[in-house]
């Protein structure tokens, strides 16, 4: 089964906020720029096979711990929204959960690594995050849906790349000189002794090993999924400013100061 993503405008508008800031804003107390963010998703699913789930809006996690290369969501906080969202009905149920991934050239990391690498996927510890939390099940099966928005400032502007897939569930896009990759993934939760062969492989796309997991555990297996998102389409040629870092400080210069791509 295929599984399907779609991301909405506002949904997107609101990721991005999140992890821009998030990115290029130091925060009170920490002693690092660009630190991991996190938010919880919202939306409706479809109530019959094969899985789709609509996000509609996104809810900055105010309360996790943010790292340069980690986040921690808390449980305390997402029993709270999830009771928000039941007064508004069945247009704001909990969909998953989205971080991000930020990345800076200082660190001897560029667009061309991050694709190469494949730094904008899920890493082992993000996949092992949706064991134990099945969040949604349509006619009898349970499944996790998870995002992750990759940031990485560059030396100049470059876009023709952008809307680039290389077959995965991923939408590369930008502003300015800041690269963005969106990738998704739906997960299936069953037992171990129930995965077939195809599964089994799956599972360890992300490097988590199956051999020492017991054979009545329940796991997340990565389904094959696609997202869907105009975002390519909503930033491509738009103008924006440059974003720079020198000595764990950020400088941005506004699109009507440094924007000349143009002419």
């Amino acid at each position: 089964m295929t599984a399907t993503i779609s991301v909405s405008k506002s949904a997107i508008f609101e990721l991005i906020m999140a992890g821009l800031e998030a990115y290029a804003v130091k925060h009170q107390g920490s002693k690092s720029i660009s630190v991991e963010t996190a938010a919880h998703l919202w939306g409706y699913v479809n109530k019959t096979h094969p899985f789709k789930c609509t996000i509609n809006h996104v809810s900055v996690e105010t309360s996790a711990k943010r790292k340069r290369s980690s986040v921690e969501f808390s449980s305390e906080s997402l029993l709270i929204k999830k009771d928000i969202a039941k007064v508004f009905g069945d247009q704001y149920q909990y969909i998953g959960t989205t971080h991000s991934h930020p990345y800076l050239r200082e660190e001897n990391i560029d667009a061309a690594r991050i694709r190469k690498d494949k730094l904008y996927e899920l890493s082992d510890a993000d996949h092992k995050c949706e064991i134990g939390y099945p969040e949604i099940e349509v006619t009898g099966k349970s499944y996790s849906v998870a995002l992750v928005l990759t940031v990485h400032s560059m030396l100049k502007a470059d876009d023709r790349k952008d809307g680039t897939s290389f077959g995965e569930p991923l939408i590369e896009f930008s502003l300015g000189n800041i690269k963005f990759w969106l990738y998704g993934r739906v997960f299936e939760h069953k037992s171990k002794s129930s995965l077939s062969d195809e599964e089994r492989h799956s599972y360890e796309r992300y490097k988590l090993a199956l051999s020492n997991v017991p054979n009545d555990k329940i796991v997340p297996v990565p389904l094959e999924t696609v997202l869907e998102s105009g975002v390519f389409i909503d930033t491509l040629c738009k103008d924006f400013g440059r974003l720079r870092f020198l000595d764990n400080e950020s400088e941005y210069d506004l699109a009507t100061v440094a924007e000349r791509r143009w002419g």
